[in-house]
């Protein structure tokens, strides 16, 4: 009985941690134009997994997407000095406006979307 109970109970809280983590998505919409200078400003929130060579390629293969074909990328980062999960989904419209969503950590989230806004606005969008 009480080997059941103290089971339920770390059932419990192991769920809740999970759920705990789970991650934020931010969302965007704009010109693809900026898609290179807003992976930019995103890869600079961390200190590995997500640099210059990664933006460049996310960048090259958003340039080859065809309209309403979506590609998502899952990138493991360092953010404030652990490891997190990064994962951008692309998705291109008929006119040339894509939809750039990050999936992030509730840590990382926030700075995801000021570096993101920060850039935009900065560009009148």
């Amino acid at each position: 009985m009480i080997v059941t109970l103290i089971g339920v109970i770390m059932s419990c809280f192991l769920v809740q941690m999970a759920s705990a983590a789970d991650p934020v998505r931010v969302t965007t919409s704009f010109d693809v134009k900026y898609a290179n200078a807003v992976l930019h400003q995103v890869s600079r929130l961390f200190t590995a997994g997500f640099g210059v060579a990664e933006v460049n390629r996310v960048d090259q293969e958003i340039g080859a997407l065809k309209a309403d074909q979506p590609k998502t990328w899952q990138f493991t980062v360092q953010f404030k000095g652990k490891p997190e999960p990064l994962e951008i989904r692309a998705l291109m419209d008929d006119l040339g406006m894509i939809d750039l969503d990050f999936s992030a950590s509730p840590d990382a989230a926030p700075a995801v979307r000021a570096a993101v806004d920060n850039y935009l606005n900065t560009r009148g969008h």
